[in-house]
């Protein structure tokens, strides 16, 4: 079988290619840009060391970055988030790849506030995401099409902080604010995980039309987060202060100073991945935040001077009357 990628998946491309399958990277942009330093994409030789193609280029050209006459069996694309930069990578996928299934990469973020959580494949979606409109044209097009909406990642090849947002003040003694009562539910999944749930689908006819929440088995809460990234860091949970506050009355963007959702229970379940794809979970948020961890003081971030990034938490903090650090 040969795959296409967009924007990898790095985990995916590490587990199809163990598989025995011909994968193709597609890596929007330009190789020699500065971008190809950051996470993940410095880590595409090591994908080259499995065999795995690498191609640079422009989603509105695929067939130029990919070879012309190129075909490809599945086509994942991991980079679009709206119909604009998607639809000529479906149309490609359909009448020039030559491709039988195409596997979307979502987000379960199209979900609306649900009174009844978790959310679950099926429940109402915001008709203005840019990704509905996206999904909507992949199931009219001629392919088989698997659709996956996973929510906040955890782990390596990641280029947006997660748990390390959390790690960056619990390595520095600092307390830890957290939007609203620290009770909202969130899930928070770890990439290897949900690289085999997509790895699962591929070729898979029990996938085709199927409709994935790509997530962990179990949600966690946002305080429940801080004690997890704790334990992890090898800190007593108790040792580390946190401090809850009301963006509007710290007079904050909460968006710009927390990396979740807290006004109320977003997490969803698996629900389809485990029935039709059977989806399994063997590791718990916990053990995977403690390899993160030891990655992320081996990086050296833990003792980086990141005082910039603490500007949101100090307006916080001194609004909350406490000091900055323990």
């Amino acid at each position: 079988m040969r795959l296409g990628f967009l924007l990898g998946r790095y985990h995916l491309a590490r587990q199809l290619a163990g598989q025995g399958h011909e994968v193709t990277v597609m890596v929007p942009g330009e190789e020699g840009s500065e971008k190809m330093q950051k996470e993940p994409f410095c880590r595409w030789g090591e994908l080259r060391e499995l065999g795995v193609a690498t191609v640079w280029g422009d989603p509105a050209d695929c067939a130029a970055a990919a070879g012309a006459g190129k075909r490809f069996d599945v086509v994942v694309d991991n980079n679009g988030k709206d119909l604009s930069t998607c639809q000529p990578v479906i149309d490609w996928a359909a009448a020039e790849a030559g491709a039988r299934q195409f596997l979307y990469v979502s987000s379960a973020g199209i979900y609306l506030p649900s009174d009844t959580p978790p959310l679950v494949e099926g429940d109402p979606v915001d008709p203005s995401a840019s990704h509905v409109a996206v999904e909507e044209y992949l199931a009219r097009a001629s392919l088989a099409e698997s659709v996956f909406r996973p929510q906040y990642i955890v782990g390596p090849g990641n280029n947006k902080d997660c748990e390390e947002w959390f790690f960056d003040r619990i390595a520095r003694g600092r307390p830890v604010p957290i939007p609203g009562n620290g009770l909202a539910i969130v899930n928070v999944a770890q990439a290897e995980d949900l690289a085999r749930m997509i790895a699962l689908a591929v070729d898979n006819e029990a996938a085709h039309g199927g409709l994935f929440n790509c997530v962990a088995d179990r949600g966690v809460t946002l305080d429940g987060m801080v004690r997890l990234c704790a334990e992890a860091a090898g800190r007593a949970p108790e040792d580390v202060e946190i401090v809850h506050y009301d963006p509007e009355e710290v007079g904050v963007n909460a968006k710009k100073a927390f990396p979740f959702r807290y006004a109320y229970n977003f997490f969803s379940e698996p629900r389809a991945a485990v029935a039709t794809l059977g989806m399994t979970f063997e590791r718990g948020l916990g053990d995977a935040l403690k390899e993160r961890w030891a990655t992320y003081v081996d990086s050296g971030r833990a003792t980086q001077d990141l005082s910039a990034k603490f500007t949101l938490d100090d307006q916080i903090l001194q609004a909350k009357g406490t000091s900055q650090a323990v």
